[in-house]
């Protein structure tokens, strides 16, 4: 049991990581958004749009939105 858990927990980190690495990949090469004009466009603050695109944080569906919207993509765009 403790065995599965440490494979889904690593799959799900590596699904965050690459969540953010394509939202920022999404937003470098499409927009001329900087990080703190994107966290102004989906009002959240600097910091938490570093964390999502470093992957060391789960976003929820709602940021997603927001995020593709702003980056005028759909949101599964965001999942590579």
């Amino acid at each position: 049991m403790i065995e599965f858990y440490n494979v889904e927990n690593e799959q799900q980190n590596k699904a965050i990581i690459k969540l953010g690495l394509t939202i920022r990949k999404i937003r470098e090469e499409s927009t001329d958004f900087s990080q703190d004009k994107l966290a102004l466009e989906v009002d959240l603050s600097e910091n938490q749009i570093r964390r999502i695109e470093k992957g060391q944080t789960n976003p929820t569906i709602k940021t997603l939105l927001k995020i593709a919207k702003a980056l005028n993509v759909d949101i599964k765009d965001l999942f590579g």
